[in-house]
């Protein structure tokens, strides 16, 4: 019998379990079908012979039409999700406004079918020989996948040990692009016995935490001053805990961060004040909370394209 090398072992090993890029026809085009292209398809008569326009001018039933988007601009930018809004609002709550599939239109997606959608366009929105029904209509270029990313600049891969051990706590610990040493660590299941104790956990991994997700758990303020640590943290789900205003205040040295959602919690208008050192803030959610309309306004307008949800 002959024996590989050690080096020969591992590479072919590494090629075997190589995630497969997204296929869009066979895995994305079926979640659209099912779950979007009936409120986002081309113009048609009802039996009242009402013409019915795609919600949002947003057509989802063809290349063309999802890289075009719809009157909000462009509903997919290749290789970012977190730019991405068909993305963005799969991961609503069903009472939101802005939520897809809107309440009353269906279920939400699944997590895999969004990891599926979320890993396409980070692979670059390709749609491979698919075009839907824009069949011979030019779509827009793609970007190539992200490769560089500035953020890991310095990281060192994450040990093995401290990820199983975080693992062993029924969290999915996953990179956030291929072969990227940040990481992304959310609870699927089981968040519910997560508590301040679990969070000091992933100290050891402080240096490659760019998305983590606490949402539901039974963390207090104290736990953020282990996520306070994380200076690579960009993306924050903290929705459905005990947080408060002492807790929030603690993240205002998470310079990277453009994503937090803080709905479901008991912060208020003072938590405002803190978050408004974090410039590179895009996306804050706080609903649900004792924020109030009037600073929510002024906290929108204090950092330039920063979106906020209120309600």
């Amino acid at each position: 019998m002959k024996v590989l090398s050690t080096t020969a072992g591992l590479l072919l090993a590494a090629a075997a379990t190589a995630p497969a890029a997204v296929n869009f026809r066979t895995q994305v085009w079926p979640v659209l079908a099912k779950n979007c292209v009936e409120c986002h398809r081309a113009p048609y008569k009802d039996n009242a012979g009402k013409m019915i326009e795609p919600k949002g001018r947003l057509r989802l039933d063809g290349a063309g039409g999802i890289m075009k988007g719809g009157n909000e601009g462009e509903s997919v930018v290749a290789g970012d999700p977190d730019k991405s809004p068909l993305y963005q609002r799969i991961l609503l709550p069903i009472d939101h406004e802005d939520a897809m599939p809107p309440k009353g239109k269906g279920k939400p997606l699944s997590f895999n079918d969004s990891e599926l959608i979320k890993e396409w366009i980070i692979d670059g929105a390709d749609f491979g020989d698919w075009k839907g029904s824009d069949a011979g209509a030019p779509v827009a270029a793609k970007a190539a996948p992200k490769t560089a990313d500035p953020l890991a600049a310095g990281a060192t891969i994450a040990p093995e040990a401290a990820k199983q051990k975080i693992s062993s706590l029924g969290a999915l610990v996953t990179p956030i692009v291929k072969d990227s040493p940040l990481l992304r660590i959310e609870w699927v299941s089981g968040a519910g016995a997560i508590g301040d104790k679990e969070v000091v956990e992933l100290a050891a991994v402080a240096g490659n935490i760019s998305e983590l997700d606490l949402s539901g758990t039974k963390i207090t303020d104290e736990a953020l001053t282990t996520v306070a640590k994380f200076p690579r943290l960009t993306w924050l789900k903290l929705n459905g805990t005990a947080v408060t205003d002492a807790g929030v205040a603690k993240l205002k040295g998470l310079v990277n961060l453009n994503y937090l959602n803080l709905h479901s919690t008991n912060v208020s208008d003072t938590s405002l004040t803190t978050l408004t050192g974090l410039r590179k803030l895009r996306q804050v959610y706080l609903w649900k909370t004792r924020v109030t309309p009037g600073e929510a306004a002024k906290f929108a307008k204090s950092i330039p394209d920063l979106r906020v949800a209120l309600e």
